[in-house]
């Protein structure tokens, strides 16, 4: 831009007109300046016409970003690259499994390395550094924040509920895990809407109810399709467990009616973005967001482990969430927002580190808790998927409640 202000001021009197026309041109109507502009005077206007288009669509376009091109492409968008990197670690695991087996053999350890244990190296590791981390950043912005917690007693007090209905379901019904993975994938998504919804903020124009609708039915329907494949005819595991499908919903025309609405958004949203390219209003950050996710999520339960697929799912949305949740913890530290003096002082420039192993140890506390009930699974009857599931998921669900809440509030990441 500075550059682009010092070319103008080289201009003639004529010229520098022509430019400052040009651009409120851009602000009115985008087109029309584009098409206008090359109805110039003689070829004369024609370099201070585009000078001050390119100028004005590279501020419109940086401007659509959350924060920046390079933070959001990191963050949110092209990280989708994360997804791979579970499915990846587990078929090496099981390729090396042969070698591993010899090498503990070699070390005098008696354990038989096998594709149950490639499974759990992914979920361990995920778990620890990524997936916990980002689960507990929930809480620097609403259980471990006076001023949250003030104001919303009792969405903290109906959280305590829920490692209660979490330890009755894994120990007594561990089969209607199904009501937790659907809730997890709903937040994996609602999280994505959440991202589109801080987009449309950005958009220079107000969007139409129908555009909305067409965006959320792609991101809300693309990761059904192959998933109801798999629960109509038996095909959904989660490690050993096969998880619980109604009798009643055991029909191909569920996964037909089901397909048909994700086909549809599809031809919609990809009509409706060839339209707004045509017509120069195209937002393609969140273009670029949506259309990574919808691909995503349409494949990941084409993969046969579906516990290391979801992995992959899950720890591309916690990249996305750790570096949301600090970015807008470092708004609200700016604003004087946050109640606690810890989180406050965590929140505060250059203290990334500070925040991440904080959320690091509280997830080291979690698996320290899953060491236990493992230790004392014989006396307890419980799998080792139970001790699992039982810390995980009472943790987990009381994310999901918050950030159902917290999904709410887009104008917290503006500034």
């Amino acid at each position: 831009m500075r550059d682009s202000l010092s070319r103008c001021l080289s201009l003639d009197s004529w010229d520098r007109i022509g430019y400052y026309w040009a651009i409120s041109q851009t602000i009115r109507c985008p087109k029309t300046a584009l098409t206008i502009v090359e109805l110039d005077r003689e070829g004369e206007m024609n370099s201070a016409y585009s000078l001050a288009v390119a100028s004005r669509a590279e501020v419109m376009s940086e401007g659509l970003w959350l924060r920046s091109r390079s933070w959001d492409l990191t963050f949110i968008s092209l990280s989708a690259v994360i997804v791979a990197v579970p499915i990846l670690t587990f078929i090496f695991a099981n390729q090396a499994t042969p070698y591993i087996n010899s090498m503990l053999l070699a070390l005098g350890i008696k354990y038989v390395w096998d594709a149950d244990a490639s499974r759990n190296l992914v979920n361990g590791t995920i778990a620890l550094f990524i997936g916990g981390p980002h689960m507990y950043a929930t809480y620097t912005r609403t259980a471990f924040d006076k001023n949250f917690s003030r104001e919303h007693k009792l969405l903290l007090a109906f959280s305590v509920l829920v490692p209660i209905a979490v330890i009755y379901m894994v120990v007594k019904h561990f089969q209607f895990l199904i009501i937790f993975f659907f809730w997890a994938s709903i937040h994996i998504l609602h999280q994505a809407a959440f991202i589109v919804e801080c987009y449309n903020k950005r958009a220079a124009r107000s969007l139409s109810w129908s555009s909305r609708m067409i965006d959320y039915g792609l991101l809300f329907s693309a990761l059904y399709p192959i998933a109801t494949y798999k629960f109509i005819h038996e095909d959904f595991y989660i490690g050993a467990n096969k998880i619980f499908f109604p009798d009643f919903l055991k029909t191909d025309y569920i996964f037909y009616l089901i397909t048909a609405v994700f086909a549809a958004s599809a031809i919609l949203f990809t009509w409706k973005t060839i339209h707004e390219i045509r017509a120069g209003v195209a937002h393609y950050p969140k273009i670029i967001l949506i259309s990574l996710t919808s691909l995503v999520a349409f494949f990941i339960p084409a993969f046969p482990n579906l516990d290391v697929a979801f992995q992959g799912f899950n720890a591309w949305h916690s990249f996305q969430y750790l570096g949301l949740t600090y970015y807008i913890n470092r708004l609200r530290h700016q604003r004087g927002e946050i109640g606690t003096k810890f989180i406050d002082k965590m929140s505060e420039d250059g203290r990334t580190w500070y925040y991440y192993l904080f959320n690091v140890g509280l997830t080291a506390a979690a698996v320290s808790i899953i060491a236990l009930l493992i230790y004392f699974s014989p006396a307890l009857g419980l799998s080792f998927d139970q001790c699992y599931y039982i810390v995980v998921l009472s943790f987990l669900l009381m994310h999901y409640l918050h950030d159902h809440l917290l999904f709410t509030k887009p104008g917290e990441i503006l500034v």
